[in-house]
């Protein structure tokens, strides 16, 4: 570990995530989410029946459960916001799969990775993620979370957090307090095609259209399925209708590793779509999709 003080090593810290390409960086403990595990209790009160698929998000409430040594959180976010997508794939693809960094020709793509080495760099032992990052986001100061359960900053939704634990005790920021929502705004739950959105905060996973296009078993409640409608896999409807959002997709770095299958994105063209073309075009930029599930 550097024999710098804490504070020098924080903005350290800052300044290589702003390097890197982050446009926020925020520094918190490794104390135990303990508000993130009563809202995993209070949503299977509510919905016994969705208790499978909230029990396993329980791992992430202790930092220190799979990193005894972590005494510190980094949460960073990227700004997906910025990349010019195929207009045909929106409102059928969530425009965060559009702009994923996890495809290696994305600009955006090693960030994670980088961040680590440099950390490591700085003398610290590291463990990415590992935490609630939506929550950890709010504690590190950086975002708010809203009543459709996204965090916000001043780039609306249209980002990602990724975490670090840390074995540095390093200076905590202030957390951000409170709602970013206009007071009495239910735009969100009014436009949620299948009433995910139960009430503020709380969202009913098993009724996601994220989650139903991509992971629920198959066959789909009938009624479900009608609802999704052309979503093919993600939804960002609820991200679409907030006012919090209005003006902050801002297109000004184009998505040409999209742009290259640009004429496959189509659902007539997914819908006809064959498996090698599946396999061969598609599958290389949107790897975390099972093959078989065109089959």
């Amino acid at each position: 570990m550097s024999d710098s003080p804490p504070l020098d090593i924080a903005a350290q810290v800052k300044s290589l995530a702003k390097t890197i390409g982050y446009t926020a960086c925020g520094i918190t403990s490794a104390a135990p989410f303990e508000e993130y595990g009563r809202a995993i209790d209070d949503m299977i009160e509510q919905l016994p029946e969705t208790r499978d698929l909230y029990e396993g998000m329980r791992r992430r409430i202790d930092p220190t459960r799979t990193a005894a040594w972590a005494k510190s959180v980094i949460v960073c976010a990227r700004r997906y916001g910025k990349y010019d997508v195929p207009q045909c794939a929106v409102g059928h693809i969530g425009r965060h799969y559009l702009g994923d960094n996890r495809y290696p020709d994305c600009p955006d793509h090693g960030m994670r990775k980088r961040m680590r080495d440099g950390l490591k760099e700085l003398g610290m032992r590291v463990k990415i993620g590992g935490v609630p990052d939506r929550w950890a986001s709010a504690r590190a100061g950086i975002a708010r979370i809203a009543r459709n359960g996204f965090v916000y900053s001043e780039h609306g939704s249209w980002i990602n957090i990724e975490t670090w634990r840390v074995d540095a005790e390093l200076p905590h920021d202030a957390p951000a307090t409170g709602s970013p929502c206009p007071e009495g705004c239910t735009a969100c739950m009014d436009a949620c095609p299948t009433q995910a959105i139960v009430a503020p905060f709380i969202m009913r996973m098993d009724r996601c259209i994220a989650y139903l296009t991509y992971e629920a078993e198959e066959p789909l409640d009938a009624e479900l399925e009608r609802k999704i409608g052309g979503w093919i896999y993600g939804c960002d409807v609820c991200q679409d209708v907030c006012p919090l959002n209005s003006g902050k997709w801002e297109p000004i770095e184009k998505a040409d590793w999209i742009y290259e299958v640009e004429a496959h994105l189509t659902p007539e063209a997914l819908a006809e779509m064959d498996q090698e073309t599946y396999e061969t075009v598609i599958h290389p930029r949107f790897w975390y999709i099972p093959k078989e599930d065109l089959a």
